[in-house]
């Protein structure tokens, strides 16, 4: 088994409830062929979902089942 098989089972196995294996695969293709930048990306991804989920919970959208 190579580095690259080896990889993505441990990311199937850790994330495979919520990933199918295509998808998982595509993101470790992409991380051994960019590395760094691919890592730099995935963050500032990340932190911008981070900054959503800040927003919403500061400022939480009236829902329909609370006015009731």
């Amino acid at each position: 088994m190579n580095h690259k098989e080896m990889l993505l089972e441990e990311v199937i196995e850790k994330v495979g409830d919520r990933v199918d294996r295509q998808a998982a695969a595509k993101k470790v293709e992409q991380f051994l062929k960019r590395g760094n930048v691919f890592l730099l990306f995935e963050v500032m991804k990340l932190r911008g979902e981070v900054e959503r989920l800040r927003e919403d919970v500061q400022h939480p959208k009236p829902n329909a089942s609370r006015l009731r």
